[in-house]
């Protein structure tokens, strides 16, 4: 497992107290000392204080992974990416704690396809798509000016294909860029906590199980109904599973 503690004493002193210094510190040291439960407690606490970023996650889920919680892990890595979708070492974490789990599920769409979108939307966070989308809509205009105002036809061509390749640029980051915001926004996932959850054909105790599920498997989320939620699988399956046997990312 590869694991890498962050520098962020700094960034917790300027947003906190000492006492929370102290808790990382305390985390860190345990978890160097494999007291893995008390490093979690302290990540744990300092989470539930407010200190959120992706290397507190990361590192919580490493905590998780040596206390063999891969559920937990997996969902600790899930929320680091969200935060960081670029970090390596998150990554190759949680791909390392994927391989663990127990439900193989195949998906009806064409696995080539699906893995290649979904690694270029989250290449990039919404923000620098939009960002992108400005200077290649920028550029287009430039060159267009260029191509209008231009007294010669070398210059004239030329400012015309770069003007052509500038508004594609403008097409595509658009087009990926609200197809990451549906994604970020629209599309709800989840990760099983529990080391084997029952999943109903309908959101109440009494109703029929349709299948079962391991922690780690990464679930569609359709709906909430309280203390339910209507989860989806790759495979198409559907069911009802108690909101507090999965962790939403």
């Amino acid at each position: 497992m590869k694991t890498r503690f962050y520098i962020v004493l700094f960034l917790l002193a300027l947003a906190g107290t000492a006492l929370s210094n102290d808790l990382l510190i305390k985390a860190e040291k345990a978890y160097d000392s494999k007291k893995y439960k008390e490093a979690i407690s302290c990540y744990e606490k300092l989470i539930e204080d407010g200190f959120k970023s992706h290397q507190l996650y990361y590192n919580l889920g490493n905590s998780y992974y040596r206390d063999n919680q891969i559920g937990r892990a997996i969902y600790a890595y899930e929320l680091a990416r969200k935060m960081n979708p670029n970090d390596e070492d998150i990554r190759i974490n949680l791909s390392k704690a994927a391989a663990k789990t127990l439900d193989k599920i195949e998906s009806k769409e064409n696995f080539f396809i699906s893995a290649v979108k979904t690694n270029v939307l989250s290449s990039f966070t919404t923000t620098s798509w939009a960002w992108f989308s400005i200077i290649t809509l920028f550029l287009c205009c430039v060159f267009i000016f260029i191509f209008i105002n231009a007294l010669t036809p070398m210059v004239k061509r030329f400012a015309f294909f770069l003007g052509c390749a500038a508004l594609v640029g403008f097409v595509i980051t658009y087009a990926l860029g609200y197809s990451a915001m549906t994604s970020k926004y629209e599309n709800k996932f989840a990760i099983i906590l529990s080391r084997e959850v029952k999943i109903m054909n309908e959101p109440t105790p009494s109703a029929s199980s349709k299948f079962s599920l391991h922690e780690g498997t990464k679930i569609r989320v359709v709906e909430n109904n309280g203390d339910w939620v209507l989860i989806k699988l790759d495979n198409g399956n559907e069911g009802w599973v108690k909101l507090n046997d999965v962790g939403i990312i």
